[in-house]
C-alpha cells in the first residue's frame, strides 16, 4: 500500500472479472487505497489473457492486478458470500463487474448492502449500464467498438469496419470509473452523515460519449460520418524513409513551414494553398508531390525539425520504438514495481506531493486469503480457518 497516496486510508474490494474493473482498482491502489481483489476459484478473467511469460504468467493480468493483495473466495457457496458481505460492510468502495441481475440476486447490489453500510461507494462497470433494455446483455471490448460507432469510422471505405486496437473501452471505462469514485469519495466527506453513493459506468456509454466529432456531427447533419476512401497526408500517416510520419496542415503557418521544409517553396509561398478549403479541393495538385519529398526523411528526423518551428506533427511509432523512447525514459513512464518484477508503463499524470507509487507486484491467486479476510471481513482465525476447509475460500 502506498502511505504516503492521496487515496490513503481508503479500503477497496475489487470484485471485477473484467479489465474495466480491475484497471479502475490498479489505478486507486496507484494513488495509496488498500485494495483487496477477491477471486473466484478459477481467478481473475485477465489471468488468461494472452500474452504469457515464460512462466506462463498473463503479463495483462501481471499490468492490470499489481498494487493488491489477493484472496480466493468462492461467493457460490453461502460461506463464501457471506465473508463477501462482511467484507463489503467494512469497505469504503466496492469495484464490480457484475450483470446488474447477478448482484441482486447475491444480494450484492447497492440497495442490499448499504443497510449494513451506508457510507459504501459501488461502482459497478459493465458493457451497457445497470438500466435500460439491454442492461443484462454480455459485451466485451469488441461489441462495445461495435455499438458505440467507432468501429464504423475506422478504416477505409471499401473494407470492413475495425475495432480499435487494443483494449481501449476497457481502460477508458476504468479511467472513467477511477475519477467518478474520487469525486463520490470528496462528495462523502463533505456531508455527514457521510453517505455512499451507487455509480453507474456503462463502457458504451463511456465509448461514445468520446465519440465526438464524429457524433456531433451525424446529430447536427444527419448523416452519418463515412471511413476515409483513401489514407493520404491529408487524412493520416503516410510512409517515409523508415516507417510513417503524421503531419498536421490545419494551420496556414503549419502548411508554410513544413512546405519550406520539404523544399516546395511553391506550396509554401503561394497565398491559395494557405487554406484549408482549397488545398481540399485540390489535393491532387500537391499530395503525390509533398508525400515523395516526406519519402525521403527520417521520421525522427522530421520530426525534430518540424518542432523546432513549431509545426505539430509526429512519427509513428512501433512499439518496441515506444518502450525505448528517450521522453518517455526520461519522465520515468516505465517503472518496476517495488517488490521487484518487470516493468509497466504509467502512470497517465503525474502528482507532485501524492504520486502513485507500485509497491507490489500483482499477487497469485490467492496469495493473501487468510489476511484478506481477517482484515478486510473481521473473521476469526477458526472461521478462515473453516473457510479454507471447505473450500470455500482458498
Amino acid at each position: 500500500m502506498n502511505k504516503s497516496g492521496a487515496l490513503n486510508g481508503i479500503r477497496v474490494i475489487d470484485l471485477s472479472t473484467s479489465v474495466s474493473g480491475a484497471w479502475c482498482a490498479r489505478m486507486l491502489a496507484d494513488f495509496g487505497a488498500d485494495v483487496a481483489l477477491f477471486e473466484g476459484p478459477d481467478g481473475h478473467p485477465a489471468r488468461h489473457l494472452a500474452p504469457f511469460d515464460d512462466a506462463g504468467v498473463s503479463v495483462i493480468a501481471e499490468y492490470v492486478l499489481t498494487n493488491r493483495r489477493s484472496a480466493i473466495v468462492d461467493i457460490e457457496q453461502p460461506s463464501g458470500l457471506d465473508a463477501m458481505r462482511l467484507a463489503a460492510g467494512r469497505a469504503d468502495v466496492l469495484v464490480c463487474s457484475m450483470l446488474p441481475g447477478d448482484m441482486k440476486s447475491l444480494g450484492l447490489d447497492f440497495t442490499s448492502l448499504r443497510g449494513a453500510n451506508p457510507k459504501l461507494i459501488v461502482c459497478s462497470i459493465t458493457p451497457h449500464g445497470s438500466t435500460g433494455a439491454r442492461s443484462e446483455h454480455p459485451g466485451n471490448d469488441l461489441t462495445t467498438a461495435a455499438l458505440s460507432g467507432w468501429a464504423s469510422i475506422n478504416g477505409l471505405a471499401d473494407r470492413p469496419p475495425l475495432k480499435p486496437g487494443g483494449l481501449q473501452a476497457s481502460y477508458c471505462a476504468g479511467t472513467m470509473a477511477y475519477g467518478s469514485i474520487v469525486s463520490a469519495l470528496l462528495a462523502r466527506r463533505k456531508q455527514d452523515p457521510m453517505p455512499g453513493q451507487f455509480i453507474d459506468i456503462s463502457e458504451l456509454e463511456v465509448m461514445a460519449s468520446t465519440f465526438a466529432p464524429a457524433l456531433l456531427n451525424s446529430q447536427y447533419q444527419g448523416e452519418p460520418q463515412a471511413r476515409k476512401a483513401k489514407v493520404d497526408m491529408s487524412t493520416g500517416p503516410v510512409p517515409v524513409r523508415d516507417g510513417h510520419f503524421a503531419l498536421t496542415i490545419s494551420r496556414p503557418h503549419f502548411w508554410r513551414d513544413a512546405m519550406n521544409v520539404l523544399g516546395l517553396d511553391d506550396l509554401a509561398e503561394d497565398p491559395r494553398w494557405a487554406t484549408s478549403w482549397y488545398r481540399r479541393e485540390h489535393a491532387d495538385e500537391y499530395v503525390d508531390r509533398a508525400q515523395a519529398k516526406l519519402a525521403d526523411w527520417n521520421k525522427m528526423d522530421l520530426f525534430d525539425t518540424l518542432a523546432a518551428l513549431r509545426v505539430i506533427a509526429g512519427p509513428v511509432l512501433e512499439t518496441n520504438e515506444l518502450a525505448d523512447n528517450v521522453h518517455l525514459r526520461a519522465r520515468n513512464f516505465f517503472r518496476s514495481p517495488d517488490t521487484g518484477g518487470p516493468e509497466y508503463p504509467g502512470p497517465a499524470f503525474k502528482m507532485g506531493e501524492t504520486p502513485a507509487q507500485l509497491v507490489r507486484r500483482a499477487p497469485r491467486p490467492g496469495e493473501h486469503s487468510g489476511r484478506v479476510l481477517r482484515e478486510f471481513a473481521g473473521l476469526e482465525d477458526s472461521v478462515i480457518d473453516a473457510l479454507l476447509a471447505s473450500g470455500a475460500a482458498r
